[in-house]
């Protein structure tokens, strides 16, 4: 049996786990694992930061819905990926990070060895399900597996692996592990089906709210709706999941009164894959008066922000389904909310500028929120990032199915949009993928303009100029704060910024320019920048 290195076994096994895409960046200290990606299937997409790899992992894993998989060394690599690791953990994102670390000799020694950090695992585990060092050659195969199959079993989200230096280098006649993990979910409990149909059939105003953990059970969703004539409502995650044109749902305005108001006046609750985080609410507290009926993988929502009367723990649409099933062929009599709806709408669309404390510049926001929506295929995804226009975006730019509206709102990571574009692009290169950024937020991954620029694939970046931080301003000006601090930036030279990356970059200061800058960039076989300068966009008067 030839001996095999470390490093070779942890790609041969990522292999046989199905996986087409790595993100990362080589480092001294995991060169074992890139010698052996260079005669692998697996294609490899080198980032310009850490964070940026993360952030493409992400991107990939939300696109495909398999796990995202990263690259890293131990000490400043781990440290940078931890923030993109934070998110994927907000978020429920499958996300399988590997990194290098020093000899096992010196672990957990304040030694001075190149890139050492003490008990990084405990540091990895605050963004993760788990992590784990991986201590002899035997371990590692099997412990990539497991880490697979955590990754995506029960609610997803990010698990970290770290392999000292000596284990990665070092030849052994071990073989890897043949073991495939199931993925399939179990199927509910018969009875806690029908106790849930005998509380549906004993209400008469329910409400559902759906989140991420729902975003594969549209079709389900949809029809439970449309058997109780129900109302939707959606968190940010969860955008798309019914169709925001459908006559019975609301969009993703949880943080509008009218919308939380009607909540509380609803006989029973149905909550399908949220946790109720207060970032949907925008920190406004909800009231749940009637039952609470939440469906989800993660028992810990039941009894997050509010207790459950009733929980069932496993996949949403199987749990859907099971409930369909049961009231096949049988006409519920419920009064139909379509008209509540469309009203529920026009009052919380009155109430935009109060719930967003956005003054004279709303209307024209308004207007630049349409043009986008009218610009950017019904089909095509955008990746907004932590900026004004995607604020207002969440329930003013509506989706027709999951992950057409991208956006960090949980974890609120600046600068997440550009690389997450990037990787999924990755795993649906056929799709039309938009970036939202403000100009603020933007540098803090603005090397990834590289990786987009190699792409060869149409990739328009919209950089909304506001002169710097604009909503961190628009708060200090709120509470009359004695003066702003560090939010004015001088604005960059997009344009030369551009030709530095050797991709197209224009500036516009219209809408009508928008449209037209939108139509070339769709036509590129590469990104194109487009600074849209606020003032000038919305009309601002000083």
């Amino acid at each position: 049996m030839v001996p095999s290195k470390g490093g070779e076994l942890v790609v041969r096994t990522l292999e046989k786990l199905g996986v087409d895409v790595i993100f990362g960046i080589p480092g001294i200290h995991n060169l074992d694992i890139y010698d052996s990606l260079a005669n692998s299937s697996i294609r490899h997409v080198g980032a310009r930061h850490e964070q940026g790899s993360g952030f493409m992992a992400l991107g990939y894993a939300r696109m495909s819905g398999k796990p995202g998989v990263a690259l890293t060394i131990t000490g400043p690599g781990l440290t940078n990926i931890i923030t993109a690791m934070g998110q994927a953990f907000h978020d429920s994102v499958p996300m399988l990070v590997i990194s290098s670390q020093i000899e096992t000799s010196a672990l957990n020694y304040r030694s001075g060895y190149l890139h050492e950090l003490r008990n990084s695992t405990i540091l990895a585990s605050s963004v993760a399900k788990e992590s784990r060092i991986i201590r002899s050659h035997q371990d590692i195969s099997n412990s990539i597996m497991q880490a697979y199959n955590l990754v995506t079993s029960g609610r997803p989200g990010p698990v970290h692996l770290e392999i000292p230096l000596d284990i990665l280098g070092e030849p052994s006649p071990i073989v890897e592990s043949d073991f495939q993990y199931p993925l399939t979910s179990a199927l509910p409990c018969k009875d806690e089906i029908k106790r849930a149909a005998k509380l549906i059939t004993s209400t008469s105003s329910p409400i559902i709210i759906v989140g991420g953990g729902s975003r594969k059970a549209s079709e389900e969703v949809t029809g439970l709706s449309e058997l109780l004539k129900a109302p939707v409502v959606q968190t940010c995650a969860g955008k798309g999941v019914m169709d925001e044109e459908h006559p019975l749902c609301l969009g993703s305005r949880l943080h509008f009164p009218s919308v939380q108001q009607l909540i509380e006046q609803s006989d029973l609750v149905i909550a399908v894959g949220t946790e109720f985080s207060p970032t949907d609410f925008w920190k406004r507290s909800l009231k749940i008066r009637g039952s609470l009926m939440v469906i989800n993988e993660d028992p810990s929502s039941f009894f997050n922000q509010h207790s459950a009367d009733m929980g069932i723990k496993g996949d949403a649409g199987i749990i859907l389904r099971s409930i369909l099933d049961l009231f096949q062929g049988t006409e519920i009599a419920k009064e139909d909310s379509a008209d509540i709806v469309r009203t529920v709408i026009e009052e919380s669309r009155a109430m935009i500028g109060q719930v967003t404390g956005i003054g004279k510049e709303l209307p024209g926001l308004l207007r630049t929120v349409a043009a986008l929506r009218e610009n950017i295929a019904s089909k095509g995804v955008l990746w907004a990032d932590m900026t004004t226009l995607a604020y207002l975006g969440i329930s003013e730019f509506p989706v027709s199915s999951p992950g057409l509206f991208e956006h960090p709102v949980g974890f609120g990571t600046l600068g997440a949009a550009l690389p997450a574009a990037i990787g999924s692009l990755m795993a649906e290169p056929e799709k039309e993928v938009c970036v939202l950024a403000g100009d603020g937020g933007f540098q803090f991954t603005l090397p990834e303009l590289a990786v987009a620029a190699e792409l060869q694939h149409s990739l328009p970046i919209l950089i909304w100029n506001d002169k710097g931080y604009g909503e961190i301003r628009r708060n200090q000006n709120s509470r009359k704060s004695p003066r702003n601090m560090a939010v004015d930036h001088r604005s960059l030279d997009y344009l030369s910024l551009g030709k530095c990356y050797g991709i197209h970059a224009v500036a516009i200061s219209s809408l009508d320019e928008l449209s037209e800058a939108l139509g070339e960039a769709w036509k590129r076989n590469s990104p194109m920048l487009i600074e849209m300068i606020a003032e000038e966009v919305i009309k601002i008067v000083p």
